[in-house]
């Protein structure tokens, strides 16, 4: 396969190859697809990574807070906090439509058969899809957290043995479902942009195809999420470390302005590895039409399709 040949999506694929075409489809658009995330949903991550400098900035006052009996302790919630939260929010769900409307474009039009102006128009287009997927995810996940929160209380409330293993039970049963229910909140917004369904039938695509996939989809996100998260580590080390030298001054009794260069180094580094979530949406899209392909069989029946119209060549029409 040259460099250039169009990507075969429809195609059901191995721990190994799964991994290896989302390795192929960045080398062979890297500078496209990077140009996409800067233009499109880089001003977003931007404002997102300011928000969490600013953020992170107030949150190492705390210790002086702490001195002066903590009567502002809880003053780190407030405004800063939750521009914060809404500006990750915002900048991870454009990530996501980037990365998606980049993919759908490639699928239907190939390696540079569109530009980054097409891909925008396709995010522009899509929002209405990303937003609904958003808010019933969100009410979903809601309802959720409040019906664990009541059974912990509930059972805490009959026996707090009984909270205590129910709580131990609940951490076990996150490693188990969390890997897989991170691939399944992310491709969901793929599922309902490219296939335009109902929110609920996405989610329930999404259910269909894992059905029988659940451990390898299991296998391939810890070893993507891993894989990225030591990526991201090694951009956030210097605001980490950073971070570090300001809490040690402040216990020692230093001062606690935070400069400038912290700002700026925590609004790159978040910038950064922000941006390496685009990897983990790659890969969990690859696996999603492995998954499709192997259910439905729709590129197998394409290829078919494709020998059986080739035209026959004989001696009459070659002469």
């Amino acid at each position: 396969m040259t460099d250039q040949e169009k990507i075969n999506f429809r195609q059901v694929r191995d721990f190994g190859e799964t991994f290896n075409v989302s390795v192929k489809f960045f080398r062979q658009n890297f500078k496209l697809f990077f140009q996409s995330l800067i233009f499109i949903a880089g001003p977003f991550v931007l404002i997102s990574a300011i928000a969490g400098a600013f953020y992170q900035s107030s949150t190492l006052s705390m210790f002086s807070m702490l001195k002066m009996g903590g009567s502002e302790l809880f003053s780190q919630f407030g405004w800063t906090y939750l521009i914060f939260i809404l500006a990750t929010i915002l900048a991870n769900l454009m990530l996501l439509g980037t990365v998606f409307s980049f993919m759908i474009n490639y699928f239907e039009k190939g390696p540079l058969g569109f530009t980054v102006n097409e891909v925008g128009q396709l995010v522009v287009k899509n929002i209405g899809k990303i937003m609904s997927v958003f808010f019933v995810l969100m009410l979903l996940t809601l309802v959720a957290i409040a019906i664990v929160i009541g059974l912990i209380v509930l059972l805490a409330s009959i026996s707090s043995v009984l909270g205590i293993l129910f709580g131990i039970g609940l951490f076990f049963g996150l490693l188990i479902l969390l890997p897989p229910l991170i691939w399944q909140l992310s491709v969901v917004y793929l599922v309902k942009m490219q296939e335009g369904k109902g929110v609920l039938d996405s989610i329930g695509r999404t259910r269909k195809v894992i059905r029988d996939n659940f451990w390898w989809t299991w296998v391939i996100m810890v070893c993507a999420v891993f894989a990225v998260g030591i990526i991201s580590f090694v951009f956030a080390l210097p605001q980490a470390l950073y971070q570090f030298i300001l809490i040690f001054s402040a216990m020692k009794g230093g001062t606690q302005e935070v400069s400038t260069s912290f700002l700026i180094v925590a609004t790159v580094c978040t910038f950064c590895s922000t941006l390496l979530y685009s990897c983990l949406y790659v890969i969990s899209a690859f696996h999603y039409y492995s998954l499709v392909e192997q259910k439905d069989g729709i590129g197998l029946m394409e290829r078919i399709d494709e020998i059986g119209n080739t035209p026959v060549n004989n001696v009459e029409q070659q002469y």
